[in-house]
Order: structure tokens, then C-alpha cells, then sequence
């Protein structure tokens, strides 16, 4: 009986090894596979890397400082959440415009110029004073911060602060966010997959905000910024909804004329030489309604004004039918900083006030603004001072008229949309393609850069603002030995300059402009002529595109014979 039993006992040691090695395999593959219960601080998620730093999500992305940076992108002060003024400024709102030097900051809405000075809890909205409960700007190392109970005033947003770590959550009005419902009890882990650390545990019913959908993985976002995954099965309810704007839409109002503005401009460079006036009308006769003399231009960094304006001048003028837009420069006087003068918050009063001042004080009817050669450092103070223009503009009933270069990548920063906004009138000088030093010879303003200018800033402005600028002159270029030259033929001189000359001319299409080339004294001479034939095809462009009309630069270089041209497009 006992040597029966032996191979039994054996058997059953055999299974129960088989069984160990069985349970030891699926405990190895259970640990291997199951979930991992390992949790995760969020302080490694959101990282701090400065005193006082509050993580900013925005729009369900979160934002995050590094330790190259100078500051934070949020802070809390004294429990008061902050923004980093930059980080506003390319993420939420480009209006904000500090002065660091006088620590003022202003905004301009379209109605009203909003100033705040820094440490202050209460700011002025035109001539009225409104405060909130902690300062407005502080200043953190090396951040300029607002407070967002301020930015929320005039930046559709809403927020929420969290802490621990701290976090600001940010959503903008407009962001267009996926919604969901979570199904069941689970959590959300750091990355997707079982074995990711676990972030935060989400109950049946929770809302969340639907980042991203990778397999059977969805990144998502909780009312408390809490980002992570969870797998998709326990999301429900999927939906899009749209952050609902809660400020009030403005509404950016516009002194146009019932009629095409027929404007031109009139070089003056000194007060006896506003006797031109004369002259001016007689030859325009009634082919003109607007006429703008350039009276004034920058005279210090403060914002002081050179004026050489005629109350005379205006009323001749007045007497005819014709608008008067006084015009102001920055390029005569060398010695002025156009960046001295905008970015400063007390110039930029100074000049807007003197502009204003002279404007009402010689009954004038508008302001036209030609500030060339900026930089994009200028960019800030010189958006904003069209801004805080306009509204003393409208206040004062006087139409603001803003010119610019031909739209390009290179003065983009000049920002023809919001130019738009809150000037009546966005005026292209379409002129200057070919230029004094220019490396090669070519038009002035041939009719497809014309075509191309109009058609460029339509993308930004609206039709029925753009002020198509064309020249009454162009450029005779000398090729010699010496190099390239050119000078500056007016269009009433054509006629003396061919005959001079002994040259022909002919007619190219696709610029639009009669072309003459010849030799002469050992020089050779090419142009590009401005004639009544190719300004009809820069008025057809003008037309063709419902613009608000045409400016002319400038009045007395032109034959009579201009105007009954221009008179078939614009009376």
C-alpha cells in the first residue's frame, strides 16, 4: 500500500509547484498590468521657479514660467491674483500701455481713456474716478503686474485662483472649449496609461473640459485647473460650448463724410507761406473737399508742437465748400525722438492736447496724423496715441485721418486693423515704390502696386475708411558712371522735360504709365511718367473698390487739365 501512494504524494507536490509558479506568473503579470495607486503632488506639475508664483492656465493650456525667464507670469500678492503685464499684452489684450518711466499705464476703449498710476487702487475713466479693493499695477522683481479684478473690467475673461500650489485659471470669451461629464468614480493621471502617477480623483458627475483625445485615453481638465488623463470610456456628454462674452460689445464710432474725399495736401513750411492758398484753389477749382496743410510738426520730446496754422487759411477754405485737416509730422525736426514723445505718457498728453488745442482755436475740421520711420519699439505708444486721439478727436467733433506706408511685413507693427478701429479715415500713400536711393530705377507708383495696396489693406480696414493716396509727381533716373540718381519731375513739368530732352514716350500696360528712355551728355535716362492717363487708372482702382476716395500729394504740381479727370471719379 505504501509504494501505491508514493507517486500520488509526488503528483500533488508537482501540481502545487505548477500552481505557486502559476499564481507567482499571474501576480507578476498583475503588478505589470494593473493600475498604478502611486499619487503625484501637484507641485511637480506646476512648477515655481519665483517668489510668489501662481501657475497660469489659459484656456486650458497651461503656461509655465522657466528659470531663463526674468519673472513670472502670475503671482498673488496679499491674496490678490496678478498678471504679468507682457503676458497680457501677447496673450489676452495688446492695449495695455505702460509707461515704466512715470509708472502710468493707459488703456483706451472706444470711448473713454482709462489712466492708472502704479500702487494706486483707484484709475480714471475719462474725467471719473473708480477703484477696486487691492492695488491695480505692482511691481514684482523684474514684472510689471495688473491685477486681474482690473483686467477682467475691459478684457472679456473670467478666472478662477486655486491654490496649493497656487494657479490661476483663465478663460477667454470667445474660446470655443469641448465639455464632458465624468461617468463614474476614477482619477486622473499625470500621462495616459495605467501606470502614470494618479493627479487627482474625479467623482461620478464632475464637469471637465475635454484637452485632448489620444486612444483609449482623454486628456482633461477640472474647474480647479487640475490637467491630466482618464480613460475615454468614463467620459460622457461630450460637447462644444462657447465662453460667453460678458463686457458689452463697442462700438467704434466713425466721422465719415456723406461724399468720396477728395483730398489734398499742401506743403507749408512756414507761415508767409500760407498765402498759397490762393493758388491752390484757384487751380483745383471745385475738384477738392478736403484740403491738409502740413502746419504742424514735433518741436521737443515733451510733445510740443511747432504750428504755423492761419485762421485766414481755414476760412478761405471754409468759404469754398473745402474741410480743413490740419496736419501733423514727426520727421522735420531731426532732433526729435518719436519714441521719447510716444512712449511717455505726459508727452503723449502734451501733443494730443496741443494738436486738439490749435484744431478747435482755428476752426479746423480734422487732424491728419503722418508719422513716418517709426520703429517697432514704436509701435505701443503710437497705437496708443491714435487711440487716445480718436476720443479727443470725436469729442471735439473733428475727424481724425491717420497716413501710411503701402501694407507690408515690415511696418505691420503700425497695425492697420486697429488703426481702423479708432480712426475715421486709414490713408495709403501709395507712392515711393521706387525711391531717392532705390537700387534700381523704376515707377513711383506703377498701377499693380497701386492695385496690390488697395487690395492689402482691405484685409484690415474697411472699405469705406481707405483713402487712396497717389502722387502728382514721379522720378527721372541718371545712370552713370558716377552710379544711380534720380530727381523729381512734377507732373505740370512733363512736357518741358521731353522737349528738353528730344524723347518719345510709350505706353506699357501692365504699369500703367507711359515709359521714356534715352541718352543724353553721356548719361542714360529712364522714367516712369505720372500723367492724367495714369491717374484715371489709379482712380479705377480707387472705384472698383467702393473706397472712401483719394488724397493727392501734393496740390500745385499738376496741370489744370488733372482735374477734369479727377472730378468724373469723385464729385
Amino acid at each position: 500500500m505504501n509504494k501505491k501512494k508514493k507517486p500520488a504524494s509526488g503528483l500533488y507536490i508537482a501540481l502545487a509547484f505548477g500552481l505557486l509558479i502559476l499564481t507567482a506568473g499571474l501576480l507578476i503579470i498583475a503588478k505589470k498590468y494593473a493600475p498604478t495607486r502611486e499619487r503625484m503632488e501637484l507641485s511637480e506639475v506646476y512648477e515655481s521657479h519665483f517668489e510668489n508664483e501662481a501657475a497660469v492656465i489659459l484656456n486650458g493650456e497651461y503656461m509655465p514660467t522657466e528659470e531663463t525667464d526674468s519673472c513670472a507670469y502670475g503671482v498673488i500678492l496679499s491674496g490678490t491674483p496678478y498678471l504679468q503685464l507682457d503676458f497680457i499684452k501677447n496673450n489676452i489684450d495688446n492695449r495695455y500701455v505702460y509707461d515704466d518711466s512715470e509708472k502710468v499705464l493707459r488703456y483706451t476703449t472706444d470711448t473713454d481713456i482709462i489712466s492708472v498710476n502704479i500702487g494706486d487702487n483707484t484709475y480714471s475713466v475719462g474725467r471719473t474716478e473708480e477703484s477696486i479693493d487691492a492695488p491695480i499695477i505692482e511691481q514684482e522683481g523684474a514684472g510689471v503686474y495688473l491685477a486681474v479684478q482690473f483686467v477682467q473690467k475691459y478684457s472679456d475673461l473670467g478666472y478662477s485662483v486655486e491654490s496649493d500650489p497656487d494657479r490661476i485659471i483663465i478663460q477667454l470669451a470667445g474660446w470655443e472649449k469641448k465639455t464632458a461629464t465624468i461617468k463614474k468614480n476614477t482619477q486622473i493621471r499625470r500621462l495616459g496609461g495605467p501606470k502614470s502617477k494618479i493627479l487627482k480623483d474625479v467623482s461620478k458627475g464632475d464637469h471637465v473640459i475635454v484637452l485632448d483625445e489620444i486612444g483609449k485615453w482623454t486628456e482633461i481638465m477640472t474647474d480647479d485647473g487640475v490637467m491630466g488623463y482618464c480613460l475615454d470610456k468614463y467620459i460622457i456628454d461630450k460637447n462644444t460650448e462657447t465662453v460667453e462674452a460678458v463686457l458689452p460689445e463697442r462700438s467704434y464710432k466713425h466721422i465719415l463724410m456723406n461724399e468720396k474725399v477728395s483730398m489734398g495736401w499742401v506743403q507749408i513750411m512756414d507761415k508767409p507761406g500760407n498765402v498759397s492758398i490762393d493758388s491752390v484753389l484757384n487751380k483745383a477749382g471745385d475738384g477738392i473737399n478736403v484740403i491738409s496743410p502740413t502746419w504742424f510738426r514735433l518741436s521737443d520730446n515733451q510733445g510740443g508742437i511747432d504750428n504755423i496754422a492761419s485762421y485766414d487759411y481755414v476760412n478761405k477754405c471754409h468759404d469754398m465748400g473745402i474741410q480743413v485737416w490740419g496736419l501733423v509730422n514727426n520727421f522735420d525736426n531731426k532732433d526729435i525722438s518719436s519714441n521719447a514723445v510716444l512712449t511717455s505718457a505726459s508727452a503723449r498728453d502734451n501733443l494730443i492736447n496741443n494738436l486738439i488745442g490749435a484744431a478747435v482755436a482755428y476752426d479746423m475740421d480734422g487732424i491728419n496724423v503722418d508719422f513716418e520711420f517709426l520703429q517697432p519699439a514704436d509701435a505701443d505708444g503710437f497705437l496708443e496715441f491714435i487711440r487716445e486721439l480718436s476720443v479727443k478727436c470725436r469729442n471735439n467733433d473733428l475727424v481724425l485721418s491717420v497716413d501710411n506706408y503701402v501694407p507690408s511685413s515690415f511696418h505691420a507693427f503700425y497695425d492697420y486693423e486697429e488703426q481702423g478701429k479708432y480712426a475715421d479715415y486709414v490713408v495709403i500713400m501709395a507712392y515711393d515704390e521706387h525711391y531717392s536711393g532705390s537700387d534700381d530705377p523704376g515707377s513711383v507708383s506703377s498701377l499693380g502696386f497701386v492695385e496690390k495696396a488697395a487690395s492689402d489693406m482691405l484685409e484690415y480696414v474697411s472699405p469705406d475708411q481707405i483713402i487712396l493716396g497717389m502722387p502728382f509727381y514721379y522720378r527721372l533716373w541718371i545712370t552713370n558712371e558716377t552710379g544711380l540718381t534720380s530727381s523729381v519731375i512734377h507732373m505740370d513739368e512733363t512736357d518741358s522735360m521731353l522737349e528738353k530732352y528730344g524723347a518719345t514716350t510709350n505706353w506699357i500696360d501692365e504699369v500703367g504709365q507711359s515709359y521714356a528712355e534715352f541718352d543724353y551728355e553721356g548719361s542714360h535716362y529712364q522714367t516712369w511718367i505720372e500723367d492724367t492717363r495714369s491717374l484715371e487708372l489709379k482712380l479705377q482702382v480707387m472705384e472698383e473698390n467702393n473706397l472712401a476716395g483719394a488724397a493727392f500729394w501734393k496740390l500745385g504740381l499738376e496741370p489744370e487739365s488733372t482735374w477734369d479727370v479727377i472730378n468724373e471719379y469723385l464729385q
